[in-house]
């Protein structure tokens, strides 16, 4: 198995600066980084979800596992609560790459999304992708399949336009030192 750094740059409303985002995915292990401040670390195997504030050097721990899950609500098809995928039919070249344009639709949100089916890498990040699903509860509804990575997204909420870009996807071996608790860092 390979080990995946994915990295994004998001933009909200007239920012200059992105939020950058970076998530590293090791086998069963992911960590997801939001610039300095806070870092997520997911254990998939275990459903062990570790959230990093920097700043207070404070851990917060959940379990996935023991997460309301949406087949246990009642009144709640958990078909309603996934994203209506919509090929648009449009084609737009993201960085030099086609891209096939979708969008998703969930709680009242469109997302539009460029698509790329042959972005270099993307295989091997889609294979290792799938150890996220394990996060998901069992007996949930699988969501609908977009094909390709997608290279670039924009939504709106709260009157703000939020641009999401790919920015690399790469491989290259990870240390486990990077999916551990630091010592110094305690729970509130």
């Amino acid at each position: 198995r390979a080990d995946i750094v994915l990295t994004q740059h998001t933009f909200a409303g007239a920012a200059k600066t992105p939020v950058v985002t970076t998530m590293s995915i090791k086998g069963d292990k992911v960590r997801s980084d939001n610039d300095t401040t806070t870092s997520v670390l997911m254990d998939t195997t275990t459903g062990d979800m570790t959230t990093l504030m920097h700043e207070q050097k404070m851990v917060i721990k959940v379990n996935t596992k023991d997460l309301p899950k949406p087949q246990d609500v009642p009144g709640v098809d958990p078909q309603s609560l996934l994203p209506k995928i919509t090929a648009t039919g449009q084609k737009e070249s993201i960085d030099g790459h086609e891209c096939e344009i979708y969008t998703s639709e969930a709680y009242g949100t469109v997302m539009k999304m460029w698509m790329c089916a042959n972005y270099p890498g993307y295989d091997k990040l889609k294979a290792e992708l799938k150890t996220l699903a394990k996060l998901a509860a069992p007996g949930a509804p699988k969501g609908p399949e977009v094909p390709g990575m997608m290279l670039q997204s924009e939504y709106e909420a709260g009157g703000v336009k939020f641009v999401t870009k790919l920015i690399s996807l790469d491989e290259r071996p990870l240390g486990d030192d990077l999916f551990a608790i630091p010592s110094d860092y305690k729970a509130p």
